[in-house]
């Protein structure tokens, strides 16, 4: 075992991307910035060309990738495998898969602190994949019973931690917030009031799981001062068929000139773009997952200094009114979105200040600095 000072540290995903943004991007790099010796083990994806290479010091092991009904459970396997052989201090692994096989894990290592990052309510999730809810009931039991065979666990949201009151392990919580050490390197483009229509964005992944029809249908109730036209886009992926549906809705509203559909595109230009819009939204059709999460493009527009216009959740809502940096709506009702909109668009000198509020939070207590520091401290105190 190492000193306190260096720790090895061993992330483990089956499922997720090993560029994953709060794997990789935050929790491996960070650590590593720390100065401890971080190691990711991943599956290959189909543009990695190596096994074993190191990126932002990070050690990168990818094991193959399988294809079918052979995924889940081989893949897991395998990088489990990969992380034994590795013998580090602290594994910490990131997928409901990996369940199975932590107890291969825990003997194999048995001096290791082992840690299960819960980044979703995956129980709640069960209705929403169309499974009957007593499979939800039965793997959140299985899912306790294994949490409390390791040493403990990572959740996203105070309200989540409640979820695991009857784990017997330390829980600790670290956000899917923003990396101020990372988004500094982005030189923005001086925000400019050139007098043209002001946007509101929505980024990332577009489905209606997130509310995208709602926010479609909420451009007619949206009213801008001196009869301005405010511009609604969206940038990132689009899941299913839901661009379609988005422009048909456009198209039955007679607010196709309103409404813009950008794609993916390189990750600091992404932020870039989003800092030239006028608010930021983020909205989640209510489930109970939805319910106990924060998403990470919360804390992106509040580091673009976005007012934000949120779904009336209670993480949302609580980091929202803590900062004053935003409004809060009932994002199933696009009245409700229309009108918050118009509320911003119709006092620019408050907006602005409200997107102030944002970031000044975000550097002083929403950050994820603040989250790797209280990480590393999880670390030692289940070594010790």
């Amino acid at each position: 075992m190492r000193s306190q000072s260096t720790l090895k540290i061993c992330h483990v995903t089956s499922m997720h991307d090993w560029q994953d943004d709060r794997i990789f991007q935050r929790a491996c790099v960070g650590m590593a910035r720390f100065g401890h010796e971080v190691h990711l083990v991943a599956i290959k994806d189909e543009d990695s060309k190596e096994s074993e290479f190191i990126s932002r010091g990070v050690h990168i092991h990818l094991t193959p990738r399988r294809q079918g009904w052979k995924r889940r459970w081989f893949c897991s396997i395998d990088v489990i495998n990969k992380a034994i052989e590795l013998n580090a201090d602290i594994y910490h692994f990131h997928d409901p898969d990996l369940l199975p096989h932590v107890n291969k894990l825990k003997k194999n290592c048995p001096k290791s602190a082992v840690i299960y990052d819960i980044h979703e309510n995956y129980a709640g999730r069960f209705a929403d994949w169309g499974l009957p809810a007593f499979l939800g009931n039965w793997f959140r039991r299985y899912e306790i019973r294994k949490i409390n065979s390791i040493d403990g666990i990572t959740v996203v949201s105070e309200s989540m931690k409640g979820l695991f009151k009857d784990a017997k392990v330390p829980v600790e919580v670290t956000r899917n917030s923003a990396d101020l050490h990372r988004l500094k390197e982005i030189n923005f483009d001086e925000k400019t009031e050139d007098g043209g229509a002001p946007v509101i964005v929505t980024s990332g992944s577009h489905s209606h799981a997130r509310n995208c029809l709602q926010t479609v249908q909420a451009i007619p109730f949206t009213k801008g001062p001196n009869d301005i036209k405010p511009i609604f886009q969206f940038v990132g992926r689009y899941m299913g068929n839901i661009k379609d549906e988005m422009i048909e809705q456009s198209k039955k509203d007679s607010t196709e000139d309103q409404l813009q559909l950008d794609g993916m595109i390189p990750w600091d230009e992404n932020f870039k773009r989003i800092a030239r819009a006028f608010c930021g939204c983020v909205f989640y059709e209510d489930n109970p997952n939805n319910r106990v999460g924060v998403p990470n493009r919360l804390f992106e527009y509040m580091y673009c200094g976005l007012p934000v216009v949120v779904s009336n959740f209670p993480e949302l809502k609580a980091i929202v009114d803590d900062a004053d940096c935003g409004l809060i709506v009932d994002s199933e009702d696009p009245k409700s979105i229309g009108q918050a909109l118009s509320t911003l668009l119709s006092d620019p000198v408050r907006s602005k200040q409200m997107g102030e509020n944002g970031k000044e939070a975000l550097a002083k207590k929403y950050g994820y600095h603040v989250d790797l520091e209280k990480l590393n401290a999880f670390y030692l105190s289940l070594l010790n």
